[in-house]
């Protein structure tokens, strides 16, 4: 099956509790929007988070097999439906939350909210390699249900591979390590911490700019910080703004964050009311205007992509089982639903 060029590759990790079976792969057609071949792709349970290294065309996943838990590595080819396994690093710990790939394709960060880990693996060519760092925090904050101890939701290396940033929901902190010497050494002199309650969940940044920005999950507000890996504060708090309309009290539920393609606008999702959230970013300040919220199409949108193109975002609605298509205005980025098709418990989406 040979990819025409307006034809765009998807995968969809999600849990396994109920209908569905795995990691699943579909096509987006550019042209249309419209979603096509939606089939699965390789049957494992619960590959809840994936990422790519599209240089060597390799999905990394959280997975469990045979009830032990880890992550997962598949090759993928353009012509084909199918993933094929590499290999995998399994353990008796409870499954990671999230995955995410250094720039140099070279290092696999895994986060454990449950078992307060953040696992760093060597890989080479897609093998996940047995000799890990693992980093644990310590700490707790004042929600006593949701922070009664650290929780890691997410580790991603900064854009010029210097640090590690772990955001730790349940210490209310961004924890900073870096590897040296072949050890993973963690700069408790370079942390960010939060306000009590905040809850940090995931943070992404600009490609062109020195800009990174936290989305909280019990505060639902999002964090904006400039970069300076040079200065005694590399993650300097800039502003902090709500991430949903000022009208809004009810329940609050921080979810995905991420950056459009053009670097100029800035999306969030909550599950406590189902929408997706649109920032402006001012490019010489790196500060948010909110522009507008926007009906998921669904029931908890627990994560949502933009395509290479830019012209679509496909968000992932867990308990609605369903994927909403939406069109991006290119001046503005207001989405506009196109539509929607079924998918078994989706939780994360990456393109190729």
């Amino acid at each position: 099956m040979l990819l025409h060029k307006n034809i765009i590759a998807g995968f969809i990790g999600s849990y396994t509790d109920n209908e569905s079976e795995g990691i699943y792969r579909f096509n987006l057609n550019t042209d249309s929007g419209e979603i096509e071949e939606l089939h699965l792709a390789y049957k494992i349970d619960n590959p809840t988070y994936l990422c790519l290294d599209k240089e060597n065309h390799i999905i990394y996943s959280s997975c469990k097999i045979n009830k032990k838990c880890g992550v997962a590595s598949f090759k993928y080819y353009k012509e084909t439906n199918n993933l094929h396994l590499i290999n995998y690093n399994l353990s008796e710990d409870k499954q990671p939350c999230h995955v995410s790939i250094d720039s140099s394709n070279s290092l696999l960060l895994s986060s454990n909210y449950h078992e307060n880990k953040m696992i760093v693996y060597n890989t080479l060519c897609g093998i996940i390699l047995n000799y890990p760092f693992i980093d644990k925090h310590s700490g707790s904050s004042i929600n006593p249900e949701r922070q009664e101890k650290p929780h890691i939701h997410c580790s991603i290396m900064t854009n010029d591979n210097k640090y590690i940033i772990s955001v730790d929901l349940g210490i209310d902190k961004l924890i900073i390590s870096e590897i040296q010497n072949n050890k993973l050494i963690q700069r408790n002199d370079l942390n960010i911490s939060f306000p009590g309650g905040t809850g940090p969940r995931h943070i992404t940044y600009c490609k062109s700019k020195p800009f990174y920005y936290v989305l909280s999950e019990l505060t639902s507000e999002v964090f904006a910080f400039k970069y300076n890996p040079d200065s005694d504060i590399i993650l300097e708090n800039i502003q902090t703004i709500s991430n949903l309309s000022e009208d809004y009290e009810a329940n609050k539920s921080g979810a995905a964050i991420h950056i459009h393609n053009n670097d100029k606008f800035l999306y969030t999702s909550d599950r406590g009311n189902n929408s997706l959230n649109l920032f402006y970013i001012d490019s010489n300040t790196g500060l948010l205007k909110y522009i507008n919220s926007f009906d998921c199409g669904g029931d908890s949108p627990r994560d949502f992509r933009i395509d290479p193109s830019g012209k679509y975002m496909i968000c992932a609605n867990e308990k609605s089982n369903n994927l909403s298509v939406f069109s991006i205005n290119q001046s503005n980025g207001d989405l506009a639903l196109l539509n929607s098709f079924t998918a078994p418990s989706p939780t994360c989406i990456v393109f190729d």
